[in-house]
């Protein structure tokens, strides 16, 4: 399943290094930064949607998934 883990490198809830471990821990997982804190919609708006969008609109596929 195609993952996006965004990591707020501000936080000081879900450090980087959990935001690391967590797209570790998912095969093909991609890891993206933003320099906000926890709230990264209401800090970044913006540049969180960008991330989303162009995640949505990447056309990467699970792996093993068949188009049909």
């Amino acid at each position: 399943m195609p993952t996006l883990v965004v990591s707020p490198l501000r936080d000081l809830l879900v450090t980087p290094l959990h935001s690391r471990e967590l797209a570790d821990g998912i095969p093909g997982a991609r890891l993206a930064a933003l320099d906000c804190g926890h709230a990264i919609a209401a800090e970044e708006p913006a540049a969180w949607a960008a991330l989303i969008r162009d995640f949505l609109t990447s056309g990467e596929e699970a792996p093993g998934r068949v188009r049909g």
